[in-house]
């Protein structure tokens, strides 16, 4: 244990004095700070510009409401640097003796032109109680991702639409309106009964706690491992092409040489999760959502974190000990890269039903165990010990057996300089 402990300081000092390991701490923050600015920046930035729309209204009845409605949306907006929003120009256009298409021919050329953001048709038939189905209002454009004028054209005719199909019927439409207005259902936990016996009061469901706060700490994980264990590959190799190991492996077995170096990385995962846990934690206390601070989440954070990176670290440490150079390492990198990405798929799944018979079997796959328990863990009501328990020990023997197992592999991979290993040569050397 002691030569273990050798290989684990000796890795993990080597590992926090390179410029990459400092750049990395501080990438994740700068990301966070550059997003948040170019949000606050793209937020002041508004959409400021005029956009004229021609209508074609055939009802003959509902451009007055529109072109009263841009009135007031364009004052609400406001004008200058004080506006906050686009200004809406409608423009009506009549038929004549003209044919539909030939209007909306010029229409089009128009908006090719810039001399329009775009044209409304509005059918004859728009506010007619008779016809089985409602027509749709065509609104043309040359941008059809700008989405803001079709949607304020929807809402700003709806109310009228309906207002005139019900004055055609003598239905008055303040009643109508009474009688549908929406009731909305609030998401509550349960009550329980205090100590001095009288009974707590359910708490609304936040959100963040419910999703942000699982999804947030699996995609930490995610990158406390990514960053550190894919280093475990590139060392074992370069040891491997350099000599190094051969020397090493006179002095330790490589079962201790591994697990040092898995140890190592533990270290520096551990480290740097904190690093950022800890920027979590300075945003939870400014926004005020202290009931997200869960110090048993956090010990299980790490737990976890740390069987990751061993199991994680054990398989690129095989796949380092099999592989004669990096061009070999890249051939069986797709295995271990769906491994890691597999739980990703299935987050979403897990966060919609954490207590289903699915949750609970991929939960207990050994490479999955790590992110999707953690997210288990962070929901409501959460995993039973049991099966916390059992997650953890089937992690630490399948991480345990992978490190055996690549011991294997590297004292056999030391022999086979020049030449890669398959995977099924890989299994008959680790029970050979």
């Amino acid at each position: 244990m002691n030569r273990v402990l050798i290989v684990a300081t000796s890795e993990f000092l080597s590992l926090i004095k390179t410029k990459g390991f400092i750049v990395g701490i501080l990438m994740m923050p700068l990301l966070i700070g550059v997003s948040i600015g170019f949000q606050i920046f793209a937020a002041k930035r508004v959409d400021r510009d005029e956009h004229a729309f021609a209508v074609i209204d055939r009802t003959g009845v509902l451009y007055a409401r529109l072109s009263q409605a841009a009135d007031e949306h364009n004052a609400q907006v406001g004008v200058g640097a004080a506006q906050t929003g686009p200004h809406f120009t409608p423009h009506e256009v009549t038929l004549g003796d003209r044919s539909l298409d030939d209007v909306r021919l010029e229409l089009s050329n128009r908006v090719k032109h810039k001399d329009l953001f775009g044209f409304l048709e509005i059918p004859a038939d728009a506010i007619d109680i008779n016809v089985s189905k409602s027509p749709p209002m065509a609104y043309y454009t040359e941008t059809p991702s700008y989405s803001a004028l079709p949607d304020w054209i929807e809402v700003a005719l709806r109310r009228e639409i309906s207002s005139r199909r019900f004055a055609q019927t003598s239905v008055d439409p303040d009643l109508v309106a009474k009688l549908t207005r929406s009731t909305t259902v609030s998401t509550m936990g349960l009550v329980g009964r205090n100590a001095d016996g009288t009974v707590s009061q359910a708490k609304k469901t936040n959100e963040i706690e419910t999703f942000a706060v699982p999804f947030g700490l699996m995609y930490l994980l995610f990158i406390a491992v990514m960053t550190t264990v894919p280093q475990l590959l590139t060392a074992v190799i370069e040891e491997k092409m350099s000599k190094i190991s051969e020397v090493l492996v006179a002095s330790v077995t490589p079962f201790q040489l591994l697990m040092g170096k898995l140890l190592g990385t533990t270290t520096v995962s551990v480290m740097l999760a904190l690093v950022y846990f800890s920027g979590g934690v300075y945003a939870i206390f400014s926004s005020g959502h202290w009931e997200l601070l869960r110090p048993g989440l956090l010990g299980w954070f790490l737990v976890f974190l740390v069987c990751a990176v061993l199991i994680y670290g054990s398989i690129f440490i095989s796949i380092g000990a099999a592989a004669s150079d990096m061009k070999d390492a890249q051939g069986m990198m797709p295995i271990a890269m769906f491994l890691v990405m597999g739980p990703m798929f299935i987050a979403p799944v897990i966060l919609r039903a954490p207590s289903s018979g699915l949750a609970v079997g991929t939960s207990m796959f050994p490479t999955a165990t790590p992110f999707l328990m953690l997210i288990r863990l962070a929901m409501t009501p959460g995993p039973p010990l049991w099966q916390l328990s059992a997650s953890v020990a089937i992690t630490l023997g399948t991480a345990a057996f992978f490190v055996w197992a690549a011991g294997r592999i590297f004292r056999v991979g030391l022999l086979m300089q020049g030449k890669g290993a398959t995977l099924a040569e890989m299994v008959r050397w680790i029970w050979a």
